[in-house]
This record gives structure tokens, sequence and C-alpha cells, in this order.
């Protein structure tokens, strides 16, 4: 019996995280001047502010080089800032820049108009979000 590699839940789901990313990049990059990296981190700085790098990293699930890597390239430009926690320079936290708020909105309201209207009747969404909340419990559930 021949394994159809294509047909299995494995393929199957490697295939949807690297098209959900693509389709994410893509219509960030066009319709907001920011990829889906930048995005992210975005997101997660402000999400845990002021945050370390090593919070981003565990949350956004990188490697801390990863991490300050993104750090550098949203700190040049103007989307993130670094400050010192009571002027220890060892103690580095960061925090979104107007700037940065206003590349998040920008972000958020153009994945919406091209992306996530796909979804746009809303039982369809909310069927959507319970489906990959339960699919990500599950998958907690073997690591």
């Amino acid at each position: 019996m021949t394994l159809d590699f294509s047909q299995t839940y494995l393929y199957k789901m490697h295939r949807l995280t690297n098209s959900l990313d693509q389709a994410f990049d893509t219509a960030l990059r066009q319709h907001a001047g920011i990829g889906l990296s930048q995005f992210t981190l975005l997101l997660s700085v402000r999400q845990h502010q002021p945050a370390t790098q090593s919070t981003v990293a565990r949350f956004l699930d990188i490697t801390p080089a990863a991490v300050s890597r993104q750090v550098e390239l949203a700190v040049k430009n103007g989307w993130v800032k670094v400050v010192h926690k009571d002027n220890d320079r060892r103690t580095q936290q960061l925090r979104v820049t107007s700037d940065g708020k206003q590349k998040i909105q920008t972000g958020i309201e153009q994945l919406e108009n091209h992306v996530f209207n796909v979804f746009a009747d809303n039982d369809h969404q909310t069927n959507l979000m319970n489906h990959i909340e339960t699919l990500q419990r599950n998958i907690d559930k073997l690591g």
C-alpha cells in the first residue's frame, strides 16, 4: 500500500499554516507596509509592554536571536523603542511607539478588509475561532 502524503493531516496542516502566513504577509505588505514578522512583534510587545525580548520570544515561540533581529528592525523603523529600567543598561524593556500603534491599527484594518472578509458571516467567524481554539488545545496536550 502506498501512502499519499498529500492526503495526510500532517501535510494538510503544513500547507494550511504556510498558506495563512503567506496570505497574511502579502496583505500586510501590500496594504499596510509591514511584514508579518514585524506585525506579530508589534502585537506581542503591545500586549506585554513593557515587554522584554525574552517575553516576546516565549510568546511568539521563536528564538531570542530572531526577536533581537526583529526588534532592531522595528526600532530602525520607529515602531518600537527600547527603554532601560531604572537606568540599568542591562535591563531593556520594549514599548510600541505611536507610529507602531498606527501600524498595528492599519495592519488590523487591512487584514480585516483583505483576508478575514472571507469569513464575513459571523457564524463562520465564530465557528472558525472555536475550531482553531479546539485544535490548539488538543495540540498543546501533545506537548
